[in-house]
């Protein structure tokens, strides 16, 4: 049975049952040991052990933190429960639900609290500009047909607009390799400025800059998320917080799941592979699954090393930098002020979320602050003190209603989280002509899956994605 990228776009796991069924049993009972040794308990880790599991397997999973969820980070002990990491899924995040019900957590839709109250206004050069004076500001660099558009509107629409792809399913094909230019000169293409450009770059959802982001990438998650929306208006997230998700995908699984192991080396033997660890423990299983961010891994002894472009794959792939603030509220300073607690700013403050999690969808229950690109590269700098310290500074100095009312409670830094070294994956210009097509495949006794992988999907769902393809990979040995 043979499976194309497109099978897995269109949901693997239905495609992949009876091949799992058929593949298993010659692996049953085999080993007196492991069979599968899993790398890494994100959500693509857990969920690939527990397909494994269901076939018969036995797996063990290790884990640098002492922690699962990977990227699905909540802080559970601040009001309202703010995420660190993954918000929300669309209606059209099959594995995403289908992964919920087996955990036995409670979706609930979070459109009310993110659509709630007066919309986020825009903040250039230390001013507050609302929408209706923005068409006519003097600092606006749009073109005529754009005049009406927030900054951080421009760039989605303009891809949507003016996506090239016929069809997304096929946005890593070698036939749309010239598609896969920056977006710098994609935006250019469509009569932005230079000005235009580095506005709307300020605070970018993938890269940090419009110089080091392929355009092509930009196209496929615009199809993506179109598809989302087709599927429905809801978006839904884990009751009391979605770190519940992966404790949840935790609980389901036979084998042990051990935490604190810091991965150096991966050998790949004539008959098994070994994981060697920091603290100087050894693992050896037939199969090997690595879940592992790209820039975790480039830390990683890989014996024998890797070549070609899946070796150029691991040392340059690129992935967000992102640092999230939360401050608490003693008042609603935006009552006294008048202005909306939500803001987008080219200040070192960068983007405020106010976030509506009690039991009042209406209620503030604080404000999340997120550096994206290089001014989250800056707050690294700072370190996690100072840079919360300044987020608070500077939120006052624009807002000084809001003196003596905030507080930093938390923040966090992906760029800084060893075990991440980023948030998210993200493609540069030229790289998914030069790797995508062959970074998932299997060397040796190792394979791979994560979000970075995926083909058909992004984020969370992108990452349970690529744990049914690499379930698929091996029980087809």
């Amino acid at each position: 049975m043979k499976l194309t990228r497109r099978d897995f776009g269109m949901g693997a796991a239905a495609l992949g049952l009876t091949l799992m069924a058929e593949r298993a049993s010659a692996r049953m009972g085999k080993p007196k040991d492991v069979d599968v040794i899993v790398l890494g308990a994100g959500v693509s880790g857990l969920n690939a052990a527990w397909l494994l599991e269901e076939q018969g397997l036995k797996v063990l999973l290790l884990e640098g933190r002492q922690r699962v969820g990977g990227r699905v980070f909540t802080l559970q002990d601040q009001p309202g429960y703010p995420e660190m990491g993954f918000n929300s899924m669309g209606e059209g995040y099959g594995r995403g639900i289908d992964a919920a019900m087996r955990a036995g957590v409670e979706l609930e839709n979070l459109v009310p609290r993110f659509r709630g109250g007066p919309q986020q206004e825009l903040y250039l050069d230390g001013r507050r500009i609302t929408r209706e004076q923005w068409s006519t500001s003097p600092l606006n660099p749009f073109p005529d047909q754009l005049k009406g558009s927030m900054p951080w509107e421009v760039t989605g629409k303009m891809v949507s607009q003016h996506n090239r792809l016929p069809d997304g399913g096929l946005w890593n094909d070698p036939s749309n390799a010239k598609l896969d230019i920056s977006l710098y000169s994609f935006l250019k293409t469509q009569g932005l400025s230079d000005a235009a450009i580095n506005l709307v770059s300020l605070s970018p959802y993938y890269g940090t800059s419009a110089y080091d982001v392929s355009a092509l990438m930009l196209e496929f998650n615009d199809g993506f998320v179109k598809g989302q929306i087709a599927a429905g208006p809801r978006m839904l997230a884990v009751k009391g917080g979605n770190i519940n998700l992966p404790n949840g995908m935790a609980k389901l699984l036979k084998g042990d799941i051990l935490f604190g192991k810091d991965v150096v080396a991966i050998d790949n033997l004539t008959d098994k592979a070994e994981v060697r660890c920091a603290d100087g423990s050894v693992y050896s299983a037939p199969r090997v699954i690595c879940s592992l961010p790209l820039p975790t891994l480039r830390n990683i002894a890989i014996r024998p090393g890797l070549s070609g472009p899946q070796a150029r794959a691991v040392a340059e792939l690129k992935y967000q930098p992102l640092s999230i603030a939360f401050l608490t509220v003693t008042e609603p300073f935006w009552e006294d002020d008048e202005a909306s607690p939500a803001m987008w700013t080219d200040d070192r403050l960068g983007v405020v979320m106010p976030q509506r999690f009690g039991a009042d969808p209406n209620e503030i229950t604080g404000l999340t602050v997120q550096a994206r690109g290089h001014l989250a590269q800056y707050w690294d700098r700072l370190g996690k003190e100072d840079a919360l310290a300044l987020v608070v500074q500077r939120l006052e100095a624009l807002r000084p209603a809001a003196k003596g009312k905030v507080k930093g409670a938390y923040l966090h830094s992906w760029t800084a989280e060893r075990f991440n070294m980023g948030a998210f994956s993200y493609f540069g210009p030229g790289q998914i002509a030069a790797f995508s097509a062959t970074m998932s495949e299997p060397v040796g006794r190792l394979h791979f899956c994560g979000e970075h992988t995926a083909v058909g999907a992004r984020g969370l769902e992108g990452a349970l994605e690529s744990s049914e393809r690499v379930a698929i990979e091996i029980l087809s040995l």
